[in-house]
């Protein structure tokens, strides 16, 4: 059934094919001080994030050419871990998320309290250097990126590719994603910036041909208004996802509303 904007529900699990690329935060030992601005203040409750632990956080851009409500690109930063009411220790979670459509921006908040905006993006690969750039930038101003990275094949280590996928990583990779607020603005509801009410709780898989790659250039800055210029703690080996990579993400599980 369509909202009022016309816009379908696509309920879990969605079966997703694309390609990524996996910018590492805090590889080694994990990062105890949350980047200011990590969470969009549109999204969440007050204080709902500030119990932050810290681990491995990435950076992830991701372009689906197959998903339930068709191909779409996305940039999401998931800090670590942050302490939540309905588990005896801390689980990830996305804290803030651009996406290239209105579709999914209303099935990933509605679905599993993804916190979903929109944006434009832009990936370029020089025939010069070889280099591919990946920009994001606000729909209200599509030549100033707030997200720029630029990418380069390493000799020899890029042209291998190994399969891979993350049942073999270590870490726990189960979602805990508090209840989101709606974007309550005439475009926010057009854009599907829609609200939920209690918590979810899923677990992602992804799985493919994965290879290394230099970033050689990133600026991250203004996503939300508070981003910094610089992001600190980024490895400058970059997980690349070869196209055909599959990502499912099974139906939220809902967890009782709480106040934390």
């Amino acid at each position: 059934m369509a909202n009022e904007y016309g816009i379908e529900h696509a309920p879990g699990p969605w079966e997703c094919t694309g390609e990524s690329w996996w910018f590492t935060c805090y590889p080694f030992g994990g990062n105890k001080n949350n980047v200011p601005g990590a969470a969009n203040v549109l999204d969440f409750h007050p204080g709902v994030n500030d119990k932050f632990d810290g681990g491995i956080g990435m950076i992830m851009v991701v372009r689906y050419s197959s998903t339930p409500v068709g191909p779409y690109d996305e940039l999401l930063y998931i800090p670590g871990y942050y302490d939540t009411p309905h588990a005896s220790s801390s689980r990830y979670r996305i804290t803030n998320i651009y996406v290239s459509s209105k579709e999914t921006t209303y099935n990933g908040r509605r679905n599993w309290n993804i916190p979903k905006h929109l944006a434009v993006f832009n990936f370029d690969k020089s025939e010069t250097t070889g280099h591919t750039t990946i920009t994001v930038a606000h729909p209200e101003t599509p030549d100033n990126p707030f997200f720029v990275a630029v990418l380069k094949d390493i000799p020899v280590v890029s042209s291998i590719g190994v399969p891979l996928s993350t049942s073999l990583f270590p870490m726990n990779l189960e979602f805990h994603q508090p209840d989101i607020k709606a974007v309550d603005t005439p475009q926010g509801k057009a854009n599907g910036e829609t609200g939920t009410e209690t918590w979810q709780s899923f677990r992602p898989w992804m799985g493919g041909k994965a290879r290394f790659v230099k970033c050689v250039d990133m600026k991250n800055g203004n996503g939300d208004g508070t981003w910094p210029d610089k992001v600190d703690g980024v490895w400058g080996a970059v997980l690349r996802w070869d196209a055909g990579m599959k990502l499912k993400f099974p139906a939220g599980t809902e967890l009782p509303k709480s106040n934390l």
